[in-house]
C-alpha cells in the first residue's frame, strides 16, 4: 500500500520531492471533521491539517487507530515539528498492527525514520528505517529514506546502495537523482551526470534535476551545455536558474551578456508588489501561501490561507461549493503586480476570524529579497571585470548589505576592495565561509592580497597549497573560466621576483655542475609556469639537467610518499584519487619521467584521454630512448582513437 511521503532529496544544492498517490489508512473514522484536514493535508497547509486532528471531536473517534497517529506523524514532520512526530508516531506503533492492514507498522516507522532524521538522530532514524523496510521489504520509499539518512551522515557508499536498491524496485527521478548526488559528492561528475540524465528520460521538464544537470556541466567547465540546462530550468519556473545563466556567462568572459540577464531578472524586483506568496488551495481556490514580513500586504493584517476574491474588481474563481478558477496563480500574482506607489484592490475571505467577505486596499512597493544577492554580486564582478571600480564596490556592498551570509555577495565585495587597494578588509571578506565554487576563487583573491602587501611566500603559499581537499589552486584553476584565469595571470606577474630567483639558482647550481641541487630549483620555478608554453620549457631545462647527471636522480622522500599512497589507491581500485596522488609526486619531483607515465596510465583507466596523451607525451621527451618508448606511443595511439569514437 502507497503512502503519503514527506521525503526530500537534495540535488546539487537543489531540492526534489517525492509524494506518491495517497492509498487508506486503518479504520480512520470519517468523520467530516476528519476528511477536512485530509484536504488539508493534500493541499499542503500541514499546520491547519493538525489543528483539525486535534480537535477533541476528531481524536475521541480516533485515539484508538494507528492511521490517525500516522498521519499526524506525518504533518508534524513536514512542518519541522520532529519532537512531536516522534511522539505521535511512537503512540502509533503502541497500538500494534490492526487485522487486514499488514502495512501500519512500516508506515508509521517510515515516518518516524523521517523526524529521527530530522532531528539528526543518526542511530534511531536507521533503525527506524530498517524496520520499516523488514516490514515492508518490497517498498521502494522505505529504501528512499534509508538513502537520505545515509546521504546526511555523509556515507555516500552506503547511500547509493540503498538508491540503487529503490531503482532496481521501480525506477524514479527521486532514485536516480539520490545517486546523482551520491556520485558527485565523491568527484565522480561523469557518473553523477548518466544518472541525472536517467532521472531527465523520465520527467524531462522536472526543474530540480535540470538545475542539478546544469551544476554538473559548470563543475566540467562546459558553460554552454550548464546554460542550456539552466535555460530550460528557467522554463520549468527554477528559482536562481537565471542567476546560474548570468554566472556561465560571466565564467566565459561574456561580462555583457551576463549583465543582461541579470538585468533581465531584475525587471519583475524593480516592479511594485506586495508581499504575497499565492497558491490554488484545497477547494481550487486562490489563496495566500504565505506573507513577506514587512511588506504591504503585511502592514494590511493578509495572512496566510485568505482566499483571494477579487483583485481589482476581477473575480478569480466561480462557483460556490464546486469551484472553478477563472485565474492561474501565475496570473493572478502577476495582477498584484504594478507600478511602485500604485494601489491594488483586494476582495478577501477567511475561514477563521471574518464570516463576511471582506476588502483591504495594498500599495504596491519594490521589495528587494535577500535572494537577489547573489544578481547584485554577479553585477559587480561583471562591472568589476569591465573596468568600473567604483560602481562594482557600490553594489558589492548592497549585495553584502541584503545578505551578509552571502558567499557571492562577500567574494565580490573581496575583490571590489582589494581593487581599492583595502586589503585587510578585503581578505575579511575573503575569508568567509565558501563552498563549492567559490573555494578557488576566494584563495586567488586572498593570495593577490598577500602578494600586493608584500608578502610573496604566503601568497605562493596560497597558490600551492591544498583548498578543501580539492588539490593546490594552481591546479584547479582553469583557462575556461575566463576571469580566475585573468586573476592568476595578475598573481603570477606579482610572483615574478620569486619565480626568478628560483630559475636564477637553478642555472647557477647547473653552471657550478651541481645538477642535484638545481633540479629542486627548477622544480620551483615550473610551478609558476604561466601557461603551457613556459611549462614546456622548463621541462626541456629540468630533462635536460638531470641527464648530466652521473646517475639517474632519486626520488625525494616526499614524493615517494605521495607514490605509495596513490599504489595503496590503486590497488583499492581507487583510481581518481590515485591520479591526485601522482599528480602531488610530479609536482614535488618533476624530473622524474616515470611519475608521468604512471600517471598517464592512470588517466586511461579513467578515460581522460586528453590528459593521459599530455603526460604521456611528457614521459617521452623526458625518457626517448627508455625500453617502453614504443609501447608508451602505442598507448597514445589507442587513446586518440577512443577519442575519434567519443567525436572530441
Amino acid at each position: 500500500m502507497q503512502k503519503v511521503r514527506a521525503i526530500s532529496i537534495v540535488v546539487l544544492l537543489v531540492v526534489l520531492a517525492a509524494v506518491p498517490a495517497l492509498a487508506g489508512f486503518g479504520q480512520i473514522n470519517a468523520t467530516t471533521k476528519w476528511l477536512q484536514g485530509k484536504q488539508a493535508f493534500l493541499a499542503g497547509n500541514y499546520s491547519q491539517a493538525i489543528a483539525i486532528w486535534t480537535e477533541e471531536s476528531v481524536v475521541k473517534y480516533n485515539v484508538s487507530d494507528p492511521g490517525y497517529y500516522y498521519w499526524l506523524a506525518n504533518a508534524y514532520a513536514r512542518t519541522g515539528a520532529n519532537d512531536k512526530a516522534v511522539e505521535t508516531a511512537k503512540k502509533g506503533l503502541a497500538l500494534g498492527p490492526k487485522a487486514g492492514d499488514p502495512n501500519v507498522v512500516g508506515n508509521l516507522q517510515w515516518v518516524l525514520g523521517q523526524a529521527y532524521n530530522g532531528l539528526k538522530q543518526y542511530d534511531s532514524a536507521l533503525a527506524a528505517a530498517q524496520a520499516a523496510i523488514a516490514a515492508q521489504p518490497q517498498d521502494p520509499d522505505n529504501y528512499n529514506l534509508l538513502a537520505n539518512i545515509y546521504m546526511d551522515m555523509e556515507k555516500y557508499d552506503d547511500a547509493m546502495t540503498a538508491a540503487k536498491r529503490m531503482v532496481e524496485m521501480k525506477p524514479s527521478p527521486a532514485g536516480y537523482s539520490t545517486i546523482a548526488l551520491c556520485c558527485y559528492r565523491k568527484g565522480d561528475l561523469d557518473s553523477a551526470l548518466d544518472n541525472i540524465n536517467k532521472g531527465l528520460a523520465l520527467a524531462p521538464q522536472d526543474a530540480n534535476l535540470l538545475m542539478g544537470q546544469g551544476r554538473i556541466y559548470f563543475d566540467k567547465f562546459l558553460f554552454d551545455q550548464a546554460a542550456s540546462s539552466y535555460s530550460k530550468a528557467l522554463e520549468a519556473k527554477a528559482q536562481d536558474a537565471r542567476s546560474w545563466i548570468a554566472l556561465c556567462r560571466y565564467y566565459q568572459g561574456r561580462y555583457d551578456d551576463a549583465l543582461a540577464q541579470v538585468d533581465a531578472g531584475a525587471t519583475n524586483a524593480q516592479q511594485g508588489q506586495v508581499g504575497l506568496n499565492l497558491k490554488l488551495n484545497e477547494h481550487n481556490a486562490i489563496a495566500v501561501a504565505s506573507v513577506e514580513p514587512q511588506s504591504p500586504a503585511a502592514e494590511a493584517g493578509l495572512q496566510p490561507e485568505d482566499w483571494i476574491m477579487e483583485i481589482n474588481g476581477e473575480k478569480t474563481y466561480k462557483g460556490m461549493v464546486n469551484i472553478t478558477p477563472l485565474l492561474t496563480v501565475d496570473e493572478a500574482a502577476a495582477k498584484l503586480r504594478g507600478a511602485p506607489g500604485t494601489s491594488v484592490e483586494l476582495k478577501l475571505w477567511r475561514s477563521s476570524g471574518k464570516v463576511l467577505p471582506f476588502k483591504r486596499t495594498v500599495v504596491r512597493k519594490v521589495i528587494v529579497p535577500p535572494s537577489s544577492a547573489l544578481d547584485y554580486a554577479i553585477q559587480s564582478l561583471a562591472l568589476r571585470a569591465k573596468g568600473d571600480s567604483d560602481k562594482a564596490l557600490s553594489i558589492a556592498e548592497k549585495a553584502a548589505g541584503l545578505d551578509s551570509s552571502s558567499e557571492w555577495a562577500q567574494l565580490a565585495l573581496g575583490f571590489a576592495l582589494l581593487d581599492k587597494g583595502r586589503y585587510d578588509e578585503a581578505l575579511t571578506a575573503l575569508q568567509h565561509n565558501a563552498t563549492g565554487l567559490t573555494i578557488p576563487y576566494r584563495q586567488l583573491g586572498r593570495a593577490i592580497c598577500f602578494a600586493k602587501k608584500g608578502d610573496l611566500k604566503g601568497a605562493a603559499d596560497i597558490y600551492f597549497g591544498d583548498i578543501a581537499g580539492m588539490g593546490s589552486l594552481a591546479k584547479t584553476l582553469d583557462a575556461r573560466c575566463v576571469p580566475l584565469w585573468h586573476e592568476r595571470g595578475a598573481l603570477l606577474g606579482l610572483l615574478q621576483p620569486t619565480i626568478h630567483g628560483h630559475l636564477d639558482q637553478a642555472k647557477k647550481l647547473e653552471a657550478e655542475g651541481k645538477y642535484a641541487d638545481a633540479l629542486p630549483e627548477y622544480a620551483q620555478a615550473l610551478r609558476f609556469a604561466a601557461d603551457d608554453k613556459e611549462a614546456a620549457e622548463l621541462r626541456g631545462a629540468i630533462f635536460a639537467a638531470a641527464s648530466k647527471m652521473p646517475t639517474p636522480p632519486e626520488l625525494p622522500e616526499d614524493a615517494r610518499e605521495r607514490v605509495v599512497r596513490g599504489e595503496t589507491l590503486i590497488k583499492d581500485g581507487d583510481l581518481a584519487a590515485a591520479v591526485k596522488e601522482f599528480n602531488e609526486a610530479i609536482g614535488l619531483a618533476p624530473y622524474m619521467p616515470k611519475l608521468y607515465y604512471n600517471a598517464a596510465l592512470l588517466n586511461g583507466q579513467l578515460k581522460r584521454y586528453a590528459e593521459a596523451i599530455r603526460l604521456m607525451n611528457i614521459y617521452l621527451q623526458g625518457a626517448p630512448d627508455a625500453p617502453d618508448a614504443r609501447a608508451a606511443k602505442d598507448e597514445i595511439i589507442k587513446w586518440k582513437l577512443e577519442m575519434e569514437r567519443q567525436g572530441k
